[in-house]
């Protein structure tokens, strides 16, 4: 990039801050139509940064919102079934075979004896 002068760098910088006040100019008006339409509509800032979810005044819950207002149409959720259980042990403990190795079952084959014998036969 080629090295400016100082008076190059000033009328840029002049340039630039013209720019930015002609931007500002035509930013006000539009602020204040927004708030005007606001106003007469009824809807706060709260509305629009979503506070009610955080306890304060202004959009509703999620959970109120229905999903066709939102788009966020989903499909039925199915019911879970049950899992059938695998393991057992003496105490009463089970385990579906699915997931983390429950402790009472690694505790058990640490100490010699095979998951094999809690096994329940179904």
């Amino acid at each position: 990039m080629p090295k400016l002068s100082a008076a190059a760098i000033k009328i840029r910088i002049e340039k630039l801050q013209k720019q930015l006040r002609a931007a500002e100019a035509t930013k006000a008006p539009a602020v204040n139509k927004v708030r005007v339409l606001m106003k007469k509509l009824g809807v706060t800032v709260g509305d629009l940064t979503g506070a009610r979810s955080l306890g304060l005044p202004g959009r509703p819950p999620k959970s109120s919102v229905s999903s066709i207002a939102t788009g966020t149409g989903s499909k039925a959720k199915r019911p879970r079934r049950k899992v059938a259980v695998k393991f057992r042990d003496d105490k009463g403990n089970t385990w579906t075979g699915r997931g983390k190795l429950p402790r009472w079952l690694s505790e058990a084959e640490k100490n010699g004896r095979g998951r094999d014998s809690y096994r329940v036969n179904s």
